[in-house]
């Protein structure tokens, strides 16, 4: 099996400069694919590459 690096939440807030609140929201709302184990949410990261690198820019309501 393909080692998938899978990350967190706190993570993701990391590298996109967030804060964990908008990140969770990002995860949960933004149509990016995740997994959901219990109450634990994980992106693969290359998911999370793909994502940022679509053309045009992205509008995120994390009011949702």
């Amino acid at each position: 099996m393909a080692n998938i690096q899978m990350l967190t939440p706190h993570q993701i807030a990391d590298i996109l400069q967030i804060s964990y609140d908008s990140a969770l929201a990002f995860v949960r709302y933004s149509g990016i694919d995740y997994l959901k184990i219990g109450r634990q949410y994980r992106v693969s990261s290359e998911k999370l590459e793909a994502f940022l690198k679509q053309k045009g820019k992205i509008t995120i309501d994390l009011e949702a």
